[in-house]
């Protein structure tokens, strides 16, 4: 299993978004990381790392060769991973397996999910129908970064037509490093509009 790695810029998140900054002991620290802790005189606490029970589902079908690659590389990366696999080809099929996902992660059975699929349009809404689901699409890793700062996003939907096996990787390493919950006034504004069935501001 590869050993974390701490960034300088996820040193930032972790200071803009006033979280405590909890460091596994056996993490890579990057050069850039280690200049930030020179600059920065921030608490920093430094943990054991614990054996990793599955933190992540996956929703993709692992009968497909390049499937089997990706959850592959999400096992090295995270240990421990759920598969859930569609019944078969389709939409309909698709849309179940992401609703069991949504459920698991409802359950805090696990904390974080993943979809894999030619189809994006059809996880990224069932996905959202659920409360205290918020998905978002892959499309770089720039955007994974941006909806996990401002949305604190716990399912993520990546188009496996569009993306290559290492930008595929940065993004998982980014939605698993990224925050598990939105900001306050943003959590504040999708807890209002779950209450009131979207229709709050009609």
């Amino acid at each position: 299993m590869s050993r974390p790695v701490v960034t300088a810029l996820l040193l930032d998140e972790l200071q803009r978004n006033c979280d405590p900054i909890r460091l596994p002991r056996n993490a890579l620290i990057t050069p850039a990381a280690r200049d930030w802790f020179k600059d920065h005189a921030v608490p920093i606490v430094w943990e054991d790392s614990e054996p990793k029970q599955s933190t992540l589902a996956v929703v993709l079908d692992p009968n497909r060769p390049e499937m089997r690659a990706v959850r592959s590389m999400i096992e090295r990366l995270n240990g421990p991973v759920e598969i859930i696999a569609p019944a078969a080809p389709g939409a309909v099929p698709l849309a179940a397996a992401v609703r069991r996902l949504c459920g698991k992660i409802n359950r805090r059975e696990v904390s974080k999910g993943a979809v894999f699929t030619t189809d994006a349009c059809v996880p990224l809404v069932v996905a959202n129908k659920h409360d205290g689901i918020r998905a978002a699409l892959g499309t770089s890793l720039m955007a994974v970064e941006e909806a996990c700062r401002e949305l604190g996003i716990n399912v993520l939907v990546v188009d496996t037509t569009c993306h290559a096996m290492f930008q595929t990787r940065q993004m998982i390493e980014r939605l698993m490093a990224g925050a598990t919950s939105a900001p306050p006034e943003m959590a504040a504004m999708i807890e209002a509009t779950e209450r009131s069935g979207g229709r709050e501001d009609w």
